[in-house]
């Protein structure tokens, strides 16, 4: 306890006074563990463009549709920058201003004394919430969020040979992104219906075909179901 009263650190030699903690980030030591640094830090990246989010989708196709490969279309609601303000969140004709508490930065930050001394700590501004603007005329259309979902139809190629549970992307088609970030993707994992009378192996189309035990003694001429319509096959005899 002793180590660190304020009221004994002055005298003598040893540690000092812990002077080397007079004043200290939290935030930096935090960033240090954490990744970045804090303070004032944490603002810019706060305001910086972030990428929007991806958004996935389910499409069930017929056994045939993923043998030979098909175009189909698929509707998808998705957050897309409001088209009356361009994204911006202000009204038309307005402009958001530069928040005064931490002057654009998205953070504040408070000093306070300790038994170690003065401590810095940094926090989202509470003022702009830590956007580091400030919108005085919301756009009406998007409340000032600067975004709006909407529901668009997209076309989509599905390659011949597709597997269950495999994906096909479409880059630049989801949420929209923040502070002029880029749109996320949409994602489009396929499902597979079961066939009737074909499975599938691989690459390889199984099918089984009985036969009688005459055909399988003396040998027979058959018809066997395939994708492309039935084709005759020779039987060998044994």
């Amino acid at each position: 306890h002793a180590g660190v009263d304020p009221n004994l650190g002055a005298g003598g030699g040893g540690f000092g006074g812990f002077g080397g903690f007079e004043d200290f980030d939290i935030g930096d030591i935090f960033g240090s563990f954490f990744g970045g640094g804090g303070g004032f830090g944490g603002g810019s990246r706060r305001n910086a463009p972030t990428r929007g989010e991806s958004l996935r989708v389910n499409l069930v196709l017929s056994f045939e549709e993923a043998a030979f490969g098909c175009k189909k279309e698929i509707n998808v609601t998705r957050t897309e920058r409001c088209s009356s303000c361009s994204g911006s969140g202000a009204e038309k004709g307005t402009s958001a201003e530069t928040c005064q508490t931490c002057h654009g930065s998205g953070t504040v930050r408070t000093t306070r004394r300790t038994p170690l001394g003065m401590v810095s700590s940094s926090g989202v501004c509470p003022t702009c919430g830590g956007s580091g603007k400030i919108i005085k005329t919301p756009c009406k259309k998007c409340g000032g969020t600067g975004k709006e979902r909407a529901t668009k139809t997209f076309s989509i190629n599905i390659p011949a040979g597709i597997d269950e549970g495999q994906t096909v992307p479409l880059r630049g088609e989801g949420n929209a992104g923040t502070n002029g970030g880029p749109n996320g993707d949409i994602l489009v994992t396929v499902s597979i219906r079961p066939h009737h009378i074909l499975t599938r192996d691989g690459t390889s189309i199984m099918c089984d075909v009985p036969i009688t035990f005459t055909q399988a003694v003396l040998g027979a001429e058959i018809e066997v179901p395939t994708l492309d319509g039935k084709v005759k096959y020779a039987v060998p005899e044994g």
